[in-house]
């Protein structure tokens, strides 16, 4: 794993000279991409030089240890690279590709605690090593990013990656520390209570685009269904298929686009066909194959 650290450019170009644009300009590419799906330009307000260096600090201080984590599952990390910059706040991360590799992009103003790198941090890594081994996985316009589809499974995969390889829960998993617990624990037992109503919503929706993005998208209602439960969905229905078919995370990298097409449609459709709620609400699920 190459770093890229383009926070000391940061404090040279924004915070000592108020260059903005002197700033990005030390990685255009990584910008480009980040105000096509990310943000908007705007004036940078992370003007602080020492919560600067302590968010910095915080992330590479946890890089050596994901990645031997990673490398215990057999999730290879020496073919990404990590770029750490300052951001405008609107996001955790995400990944895009380079020069034939993967970038694993962190605005370190989104990272204020252990919990919230180790989690979040492997989450968009494994995003970076699955766009790696499926690159189809990967969007090229806002209308494919919000595809229902192409979020369930990329975010249901990093999701579980983070589980695993940090033996985290489900809770853990999808919020680290973002929520006080008993908001999650709240926000948790509404997508359990909820969940037929969230995978028929998923399933009649699966090849559309939300413009706004709701079931992946952090909201303040009340409603679970307008605030990440795509997440939820996710987590649950690619968990499910990788117990059932006794799958390794690297077998899921290995999954194609149409190949999971197929089986998210096979599990949703049999899901729809039951007529008593299974207890973990996905035991009496059987897929259409085994690999």
């Amino acid at each position: 794993m190459h770093v890229i650290d383009l926070t000391e450019y940061y404090l040279q170009y924004v915070i000592q000279r108020d260059d903005a644009a002197r700033y990005e300009a030390t990685f255009p590419q990584l910008f480009e991409h980040y105000y096509a799906f990310w943000a908007k330009p705007q004036t940078y307000s992370f003007r602080d030089v020492e919560k600067v260096a302590f968010h910095r600090n915080l992330i590479l201080a946890r890089l050596p240890s994901l990645s031997e984590r990673f490398e215990r599952k057999g999730l290879k990390s020496a073919y990404i690279d990590v770029a750490i910059f300052v951001g405008h706040g609107t996001s955790n991360g995400h990944a895009f590709p380079l020069l034939g590799r993967w970038i694993v992009w962190l605005p370190v103003e989104s990272y204020h605690s252990p919990q919230s790198v180790d989690i979040f941090v492997s989450h968009e890594m494994a995003h970076a090593l699955h766009y790696q081994q499926q690159p189809d996985f990967y969007f090229k316009d806002e209308k494919e990013k919000n595809q229902v589809f192409r979020q369930l499974v990329t975010e249901g995969i990093a999701t579980l990656v983070s589980k695993e390889i940090l033996d985290a829960s489900d809770e853990q998993a999808l919020w680290a520390d973002y929520l006080p617990i008993e908001r999650v624990q709240q926000w948790y037992k509404a997508c359990l209570e909820r969940k037929e109503e969230l995978l028929r919503m998923v399933a009649e929706n699966l090849d559309s685009s939300d413009e706004q993005n709701r079931l992946f998208s952090f909201s303040e209602t009340g409603n679970v269904l307008e605030n990440r439960a795509g997440y939820y969905a996710g987590l649950a229905l690619v968990e499910h298929y990788a117990k059932q078919q006794g799958l390794t995370l690297r077998d899921l990298f290995a999954i194609s686009k149409e190949e999971f097409w197929r089986i998210i449609q096979s599990l949703l459709k049999i899901k729809s066909a039951q007529h008593a709620h299974p207890p973990d609400g996905f035991a009496s699920l059987r897929s259409a194959r085994r690999r």
